[in-house]
């Protein structure tokens, strides 16, 4: 572990990588022997071949071992690592410490990589020593690889020194794309490992929500992976419900009172005070106010949480789509019985979806003008 770097906040000082850096694959693999071979081919395919891949099986029931054993067979750039079921952070640990790579690259099980995505992440790295982390845009497939939208999920990435923003908003910089768009230089993962273990699940969001705090971020535009939703991956969600609202609220405070230990680990305490709380940060307030009027908990709790959600600073300038945004705002004016109907309506996804959230929405704007909706 890293020494104590300073109590000012500022990214730590990285060397410039040399002419052709070896990058560590980290894959963490459980039951996806219908997707890891897709995986393992997409990196084999890279025009940038300078790479080794650790795969860390966490005790499969499926034929999952053997397909990554029949790989390591032909390539001696591949290595297996096979131990009991204990989580993704925990197989991720176990693939690190095995690894010997100047740059670390994660990578889903079921993600496929585009063929220029180590290319043009090591340049990334290459064009600046100061870029100790570097992300790129992605785009969202199902599980037999059809795309979901034509376009990339975000239009917008995280880029340069975003610590000091992330402080002031409950930890989180904008826009930080999922585990097979992240890579970070040998000398950020050493602040960052050995993981949290009891995080199971959602482990990529610890590089994603550390690495900020101690270097600067490079993104590509480019979409350079695929992102798969499938029924296998449950954090992975096409539409909202209360239970994935909940389970997210659940991630980011255990994220929350990581990046806390972090920051005063790193730095030392009164930089760790700086933190603010999540109520600070947009999506959470988003979520806690969908989860209490999809709960039907008392008004006096949901006009609070509404309050907080329409006064934060960042409300009108976010991504979301104007029904959403609309819904949001007027939220407190809508009956409790159509809360539901509508929300799935705003969330969902499909063309019919589309076309009735528009007529719905155009509907109760009319409603609402003439006085027809009542608190």
């Amino acid at each position: 572990m890293p020494e104590l770097q300073t109590k000012k906040l500022q990214p730590i000082k990285l060397s410039q990588l040399p002419d052709s850096p070896l990058v560590s694959v980290l894959v963490a693999n459980y039951n996806y022997d219908r997707y890891i071979s897709e995986t393992l081919e997409s990196v084999l395919s890279q025009t940038y071949q300078n790479f080794e891949i650790i795969v860390c099986d966490d005790g499969s029931t499926d034929n999952s071992c053997d397909v990554i054993a029949n790989y390591v067979r032909k390539d001696s750039r591949i290595k297996l690592i096979s131990k009991q079921n204990g989580g993704v952070a925990s197989a991720l640990n176990a693939a690190y410490q095995k690894s010997q790579g100047q740059i670390i690259c994660l990578l889903d099980a079921d993600d496929v990589w585009m063929d220029r995505k180590l290319e043009k992440v090591v340049e990334a790295f290459k064009s600046d020593s100061q870029y100790g982390f570097v992300t790129h845009n992605v785009m969202q497939i199902d599980g037999q690889g059809n795309l979901l939208r034509s376009t990339p999920m975000f239009k917008h990435l995280s880029s340069g020194w975003v610590a000091l923003h992330a402080l002031e908003n409950g930890g989180y910089p904008q826009d930080v794309p999922p585990a097979s768009a992240l890579s970070v230089r040998r000398e950020v993962a050493e602040f960052i490992f050995p993981l949290n273990e009891t995080f199971r699940r959602n482990a990529d969001s610890l590089v994603s929500y550390l690495a900020p705090f101690i270097t600067v971020i490079k993104s590509i535009p480019e979409a350079l992976s695929q992102f798969r939703f499938h029924g296998g991956n449950t954090t992975s969600q096409v539409n909202l419900t209360v239970d994935t609202l909940e389970r997210g609220q659940s991630v980011g405070e255990a994220i929350h009172k990581e990046q806390k230990q972090f920051l005063r680990r790193v730095y030392g305490e009164a930089v760790a005070q700086r933190l603010t709380n999540l109520n600070c940060n947009l999506l959470c307030c988003h979520d806690r106010y969908l989860i209490a009027r999809l709960k039907g908990l008392p008004k006096a709790q949901t006009k609070e949480l509404h309050r907080q959600l329409v006064n934060h600073p960042q409300f009108y300038t976010c991504n979301s789509t104007p029904h959403q945004k609309w819904f949001l705002q007027w939220g407190e004016y809508i009956p409790d019985p159509l809360f539901p109907p509508i929300f799935t309506f705003v969330y969902g996804s499909g063309r019919l979806k589309r076309w009735a959230r528009n007529l719905l929405a155009r509907r109760l704007t009319t409603q609402y003008t003439q006085g027809q909706l009542l608190m």
